[in-house]
């Protein structure tokens, strides 16, 4: 394959997180954030579980396990990014609170578009270090980067779903159906980019272990802390998916964006991770599905 069409790699990855996040839009509505209100503590303790636990979780596996400083910075990066529109999906099969997972991932992928560039630039200090000083995320020019391809398809979507709402509803299942798909081609571009510069199978094979530890732990801790905060089966079930489940291919965005961080051996974890999370929800749904139709409790 040339050059001058691996160079495009990263464009036509930006043009597909634009679309999922434009098809996240036309499932959205402005009820969607005033859930806020009518499920407070649901909600918040979701959006503690993606804004803060899943990045501590991460810099702890990284802080334990021997790993290669550019797949634990791709670690960091998965651990950094909002649910994706595959987490609603998930909720669904697995007979969880649809409604509060699309409310979690719509509010995250707002509020992370600022948290993302703190978060990331203290992690290059802490596990890269002096050597690699030429890597940095500026605040602002992050942030305006991040809303063009996430917030704005997002309100384009919403703005297209308010005036067309029959169109948007036909789409949801291909949406839904689609972002497992793009995550799928999206892994397969990260490869392309990677054999540029001859060792993707390395970065793919070492971002493994790490992968399964996040996604597990945070899937569990997501569980459980609901659970443990009175919340009901069903809700909890929820808040462990979007806890679980990234959105990956916003990870791979960011490591391989020349106005971002433009690192393809960053991109490999979250490649692998976005295959990784849908494989271990598969089993997680059944999980799930069986401790709510035993509990059959009320929402709290």
């Amino acid at each position: 394959m040339t050059a001058q069409l691996l160079s495009y790699i990263p464009v036509i990855l930006q043009t597909i997180l634009f679309l999922v996040m434009l098809g996240m839009g036309l499932t959205l509505t402005i009820t969607d954030f005033k859930r806020v209100g009518i499920a407070p503590k649901a909600v918040f303790i979701g959006l503690f579980n993606q804004i803060v636990f899943v990045p501590v979780i991460a810099f702890t596996i990284i802080a334990i396990v021997p790993m290669q400083p550019m797949v634990a910075m791709g670690l960091m990066i998965v651990a950094c990014c909002p649910g994706g529109a595959v987490s609603n999906l998930f909720s669904h099969l697995a007979k969880g609170d649809t409604a509060l997972s699309i409310s979690l991932t719509a509010i995250s992928s707002l509020v992370t578009i600022f948290t993302i560039p703190f978060i990331l630039n203290f992690s290059l200090d802490a596990i890269l270090g002096a050597a690699f000083k030429n890597i940095q995320l500026p605040f602002g020019a992050t942030v305006f980067n991040i809303f063009k391809l996430t917030a704005l398809p997002v309100l384009i979507g919403m703005y297209i779903n308010h005036k067309f709402p029959l169109f948007s509803k036909k789409s949801k299942a291909a949406i839904s159906w689609g972002s497992i798909i793009v995550i799928i081609l999206a892994l397969v571009l990260m490869i392309m980019k990677l054999e540029e510069i001859g060792n993707s199978w390395y970065f793919i094979k070492a971002s493994f272990l790490g992968v399964i530890l996040l996604n597990i732990a945070t899937l569990s801790v997501g569980y459980f802390s609901a659970k443990f905060l009175k919340i009901s089966t069903k809700r909890a079930a929820t808040i462990a998916i979007e806890s679980g489940m990234q959105n990956n291919v916003l990870g791979m965005t960011i490591a391989l964006s020349a106005n971002l961080l433009n690192e393809p051996k960053m991109a490999a974890t979250a490649g692998v991770y976005g295959v990784v999370m849908c494989i271990i929800a598969v089993a997680v749904i059944f999980i799930f599905k069986k401790l709510i139709n035993k509990q059959h409790e009320p929402t709290s």
